[in-house]
């Protein structure tokens, strides 16, 4: 029998959510028991949270709650959530895949920050028991935090690619506030092109998932063009 491993977290953003993913590395199909993980932003931000959202399926083998309100320390604010499970995945009719990432957990936002989930000496500390924590079938099965931050922004023209660096997969998205004309290009270090997008009288918010992983790794580039100006971001694919 293989011996149940570890769970992972990790951040993105996605299209105005802050958006909390679990990524088990075995496949598991029991009770997962308890989680408890931290968000960290700083106070000088004008980034304000909405109401907590959870896909079906984890709203009903993990439900997760805000652990007491926003706690101020130095220039952060830190919000904890927990979230404790008594039904198996399985009597659900689900099941976990190793290596494939679940999101537990949505948050929609506003404004500009850098958030993280947090592994700090704040959340470190015995009065707060704030350091991510998971298990499974009552076991401790914590991992790793494989993407720790994330830039908010409603800024239009700033371009967020997550992760970044990346294994080939990844995400990039960026705001147009007045309709226009775009071209979206990615080209390898060759200046060979690998993806191009054009779309007439654009507006609002574009988004693309990527996945390079049939390509050599290596230096890309995300080159967005509009209205006769260029941008261009680089991409790192390990």
């Amino acid at each position: 029998m293989v011996a149940q491993g570890t769970v992972d977290i990790g951040l993105k953003e996605n299209d105005g959510h802050l958006d909390v993913m679990v990524r088990p590395t075995t496949d598991f199909d029991g009770v997962f028991s308890s989680v408890v993980f931290t968000l960290r932003w700083e106070r000088s931000s004008n980034v304000v949270f909405g109401d907590m959202e959870q896909p079906e399926g984890p709203a009903s083998y993990i439900p997760l709650m805000r652990s007491g309100p926003v706690h101020e320390n130095g220039p952060y604010n830190y919000q904890v959530y927990a979230g404790f499970g008594m039904e198996s995945l399985t009597s659900r009719g689900l099941s976990w895949e190793a290596g494939k990432e679940y999101t537990i957990m949505s948050l929609p936002f506003s404004g500009v920050a850098e958030v993280e989930l947090a592994d700090d000496a704040w959340t470190g500390e015995l009065l707060n028991n704030a350091d991510y924590y998971t298990s499974l079938g009552g076991k401790d099965r914590t991992g790793i935090i494989y993407q720790r931050s994330v830039s908010t922004t409603d800024i239009d023209g700033t371009v967020l690619i997550q992760p970044n660096p990346n294994n080939g997969l990844f995400t990039f998205s960026f705001v147009v506030a007045e309709a226009t004309d775009l071209q979206v290009d990615i080209v390898n270090a060759l200046g060979q092109n690998v993806f191009n997008d054009l779309l007439r009288g654009f507006e609002g918010t574009y988004r693309k998932e990527m996945d390079l992983t049939n390509m050599s790794n290596g230096i890309y580039y995300l080159k967005i063009t509009r209205e006769g100006s260029s941008s261009v971001h680089k991409i790192v694919y390990r």
